[in-house]
């Protein structure tokens, strides 16, 4: 008796632990800020968030379309908006969170390499300086020790303010390691005029 009991008791705590750490799904219909996009924690992003791209990741990432651990970085993607470059250009912003998983210092920039695509052109978007200083943007050189983890933001000029950005962020240390690709829907933002500040 008591061991049927014991197995009863595990089970009900199992379904118990299974409930409370389920995430509620994204509300239906759910808007976004009209300045800025973000990357969904559902799959089923609504539109305005960086959604994954059609034949992109395996099915380890389903629940996280728009995050990939390599073998010495965790990469993902938070949320982008439009701005002004340093020469006036139209560009877009991409905000992410890096994660150092190796031995030794490491940086965004030493680590990761992220492209951009817009349109059918195979040539990627070229790199943009922000118009002001951005502590994000800056932190992309950041070094790093093991387990930490920055935001950093990046910037790419854009050939149209309509047409959807293919982004890719690949291992620049493992070629062999599939990339994080995610489809940024920019229509319909608006130019922010100032980088948002840092929190601490």
């Amino acid at each position: 008796m008591k061991k049927s009991g014991a197995i009863l008791a595990a089970c009900l705590l199992s379904v118990a632990l299974t409930a409370c750490g389920t995430a509620p799904a994204a509300p239906a219909g759910s808007a976004e800020p009209a300045g800025s996009g973000s990357a969904p924690v559902e799959p089923a992003a609504p539109a305005g968030s960086a959604e994954p791209s059609s034949g992109s990741g395996s099915s380890a990432w389903a629940d996280d379309p728009n995050t990939r651990v390599y073998r010495d970085c965790s990469i993902t993607v938070l949320d982008y908006s439009l701005h002004k470059d340093r020469d006036g250009d139209l560009a877009l912003r991409v905000t992410y969170r890096f994660q150092n998983n190796s031995q030794s210092r490491a940086s965004f920039s030493t680590t990761v390499i992220p492209s951009a695509y817009q349109g059918d052109s195979e040539e990627p978007l070229a790199y943009a300086t922000p118009a002001e200083a951005d502590p994000e943007y800056s932190a992309m050189l950041t070094q790093l020790d093991p387990q930490e983890s920055i935001l950093c933001a990046g910037y790419f000029k854009l050939c149209s303010a309509d047409s959807p950005v293919e982004l890719e962020v690949k291992d620049l240390l493992d070629s062999s390691a599939e990339a994080l690709r995610c489809t940024l829907d920019i229509a319909g933002l608006t130019v922010e005029e100032a980088v948002p500040e840092v929190e601490n």
